[in-house]
């Protein structure tokens, strides 16, 4: 049933396309019972989104997404702010570290991996552009939730439950986002990766704007807290400056 304020034919078409999304290929009947509606409405709808081009269907005809939602992904990413800008620097700190390196921003409360460069030696993950998270397991999405606006701030970790899954508390979140704030940087806890750590430091202008942060991420064994602190914290601490000045002088 849709919201109040919302559409009902509206909700139902993107109920359709989460459930492709989640099964990747599926016939009329098999969307049907996963978004509980009438196999001859999905099947109205399906047509609709083969139409205009948004969903194709393989050789046992099947459904799945097409790759325009990629072509509209791609442009709504490259409209973000700094995008230019940011891209090339991931591919130095990349180059220099031999590590790997995100762009990630948030929406709606969550971390959105926006933009990534390899190393040399970069691991492998299932980690991809596009994927929400929360932003408290991520070394960038800490260094985001550093310097919104208190308000923001509090809004989003308002809706977290408490004890995190880590075991962290309110007070101990609220602590550390303090001293990630002090610091200008913050560091990776294997939250959102087993075995994966990092460092992440905040994209702001000077008038306070935030438009993500930057991280480098790697094997903990690798990125141990000495490398961290004598090389990495320094290094994205000093591209995320000489970004704000960049943004807020263009």
């Amino acid at each position: 049933m849709a919201s109040k304020g919302t559409v009902g034919s509206d909700e139902r078409v993107l109920d359709i396309i989460e459930a492709l999304k989640a099964q990747r290929t599926a016939g009329v009947t098999e969307l049907a019972e996963a978004v509980d509606m009438p196999k001859s409405t999905v099947h109205v709808h399906l047509s609709t989104l083969k139409d205009r081009g948004y969903v194709v269907q393989d050789e046992a005809q099947k459904y799945q997404l097409s790759l325009r939602f990629l072509d509209v992904g791609m442009e709504v990413r490259e409209m973000q702010d700094m995008y230019d800008e940011v891209v090339p620097k991931l591919d130095e700190i990349a180059d220099e570290t031999n590590e790997k390196v995100w762009w990630i921003t948030e929406e709606n409360d969550k971390a959105i991996f926006l933009a990534k460069s390899l190393g040399s030696r970069a691991i492998r993950t299932n980690s991809r552009i596009g994927q929400h998270t929360e932003l408290y397991e991520l070394a960038g999405g800490m260094a985001i939730l550093s310097v919104l606006p208190e308000q923001r701030r509090r809004d989003i970790i308002d809706g977290y439950d408490y004890p995190l899954p880590d075991g962290r508390s309110r007070e101990e979140l609220e602590s550390e986002l303090a001293d990630v704030k002090e610091r200008g940087v913050a560091y990776g806890t294997e939250q959102f990766l087993k075995g994966v750590t990092g460092v992440g430091a905040p994209l702001t202008d000077n008038a306070g704007n935030v438009y993500g942060a930057i991280s480098i991420s790697g094997p903990a064994d690798r990125l141990d807290y000495e490398r961290i602190e004598s090389d990495l914290a320094d290094l994205v601490r000093g591209i995320s400056g000489e970004l704000r000045v960049n943004l807020s002088y263009r």
